[in-house]
C-alpha cells in the first residue's frame, strides 16, 4: 500500500506528476525523446559518456554511475540536493515543479506481460493454461 505509484491513488486526479520527459528537457538533459529507452548523460554530475537510462513509459530513470535512481520527482529532489547543495522534500519537489510549469502527464501503465531485452524488446508469447508444460517436442526415441 505504501510504495504505489502516484497515479495509482484514489485522489482524483490532484497527484497528477511531471511527466520525465518534461523534467528532462527542464534541466537540459540531451536525449532522444523519440524512444521510449535509451541512455542519456545524467543531470547530476558532469558525464562525459551516457550513463544514464529511461523508461518514458514508465516514468523511471536510473544512473549507472552515481547508482541514484527514481521517477521526476526523485530527479527533481536529486538534482538539488547534488547541483545546488539545497535540501528539498517531496512537497518542495511538487511545489518546485508546479512553479517551474514543468508539464505533467502520468506514465502509462505497468503491462503485466514480459518483455525480453534479448529479443529487442518483443513480446514473448504468454503461456496458455491449456497447454502442457515443456512444449510441443517429442523426442524420436518416444515417437515410435
Amino acid at each position: 500500500m505504501r510504495w504505489r505509484r502516484v497515479e495509482e491513488r484514489s485522489s482524483g486526479g490532484g497527484d497528477s506528476k511531471p511527466s520525465l520527459t518534461a523534467t528532462l528537457h527542464h534541466f537540459d538533459v540531451e536525449f532522444n525523446d523519440q524512444r521510449n529507452t535509451g541512455m542519456a548523460k545524467c543531470a547530476l554530475h558532469d558525464d562525459n559518456t551516457p550513463s544514464m537510462s529511461f523508461r518514458l513509459d514508465e516514468g523511471l530513470w536510473n544512473c549507472h554511475s552515481c547508482g541514484k535512481g527514481g521517477d521526476s520527482y526523485t530527479l527533481i529532489i536529486e538534482y538539488h540536493r547534488d547541483q545546488l547543495d539545497k535540501e528539498i522534500d517531496f512537497k518542495g519537489a511538487k511545489d518546485y515543479a508546479s512553479a517551474q510549469a514543468i508539464e505533467e502527464g502520468a506514465a502509462g501503465p505497468r503491462q503485466e506481460t514480459y518483455t525480453s531485452r534479448y529479443g529487442g524488446g518483443r513480446r514473448a508469447p504468454s503461456k496458455r493454461s491449456d497447454q502442457k508444460p515443456g512444449g510441443g517436442y517429442v523426442p524420436a526415441w518416444k515417437r515410435r
